[in-house]
């Protein structure tokens, strides 16, 4: 069963309130756990951890279950977390940065996302675990004159 689970990382124009009320475009990484089995995927538990360029490595686990309690996924049904404000939620290091000097403090730091997901089957007394996926994300300015904020994802 944990093989139809299958997890991904997308890409996802969006805006982002900064100082000042303004918006601005960011490109947000959206965490996508899919079910791409037939049947529905019972007592889902998603894992994460996130870490900057050398840095410690922060539990994000907890922050995904508060923003996503679900706990099983229908067939060809997902489950998505907004990458950015998991870490906000999870890393207090990051969080405090951001809040001293907004989304700039995110920029050019090559973070790494690693994500699993546990799932116990009816009938089965002991979960079974998918496979860890990786990647490497790096928020950076689309250019010098603009405030537009860019993704780029590494899978590894």
């Amino acid at each position: 069963m944990s093989d139809t689970l299958v997890f991904a990382v997308q890409a996802v124009p969006s805006s982002l309130r900064v100082t000042g009320g303004r918006e601005i475009p960011f490109v947000r990484a959206m965490l996508l756990l899919r079910n791409t089995g037939g049947t529905t995927v019972p007592g889902i538990a998603a894992h994460a951890t996130v870490s900057e360029e050398r840095g410690l490595v922060h539990d994000a686990t907890e922050a995904m279950r508060r923003a996503v309690p679900a706990d099983s996924i229908p067939p060809g049904g997902e489950l998505a977390w907004d990458v950015y404000e998991t870490i906000l939620a999870a890393h207090a290091g990051m969080a405090s940065k951001v809040h001293l000097w907004g989304y700039k403090a995110i920029l050019n730091w090559r973070i790494e996302l690693s994500a699993w997901a546990d799932c116990r089957p009816e009938g089965d007394a002991s979960p079974v675990q998918t496979a860890v996926s990786r990647w490497f994300l790096r928020w950076q300015p689309a250019g010098q004159a603009s405030e537009e904020v860019e993704l780029a994802v590494e899978a590894l």
